[in-house]
């Protein structure tokens, strides 16, 4: 079974969420745009793939859970872009870099 993946090369984040429950999905994000904007990075790119449920009834899929999350607020997340497979987010990144890769493990 796939398990999420995480890939930074120091400016962007991308955080690949199949293979992962809900809640789990949306803790990693959390966790994940938190360090990332502490350690500099300005985008995060959450990979979630398509939802096929019916978008109006917000079946808790990772993509609406994620949605939602985000519509309420995320620490270190300004704002983000939905695409169809993919959510951009635009990070709060301080202005300090710390170019140390982030990691699974940093995360779990």
């Amino acid at each position: 079974m796939k398990q999420p993946s995480l890939t930074d090369d120091g400016t962007a984040v991308e955080l690949d969420l199949h293979g992962a429950y809900v809640d789990e999905a949306i803790n990693l994000v959390r966790r994940v745009a938190s360090l990332a904007s502490e350690r500099g990075r300005s985008t995060l790119r959450v990979v979630h793939g398509s939802s096929t449920s019916d978008p109006l009834a917000r079946n808790r899929t990772i993509k609406h859970v994620l949605l939602d999350a985000l519509d309420r607020g995320m620490r270190g997340v300004a704002s983000h872009y939905e695409m169809e497979d993919v959510t951009l987010l635009s990070l709060d990144s301080s202005s300090h870099r710390n170019p140390t890769p982030i990691t699974l493990l940093d995360v779990r």
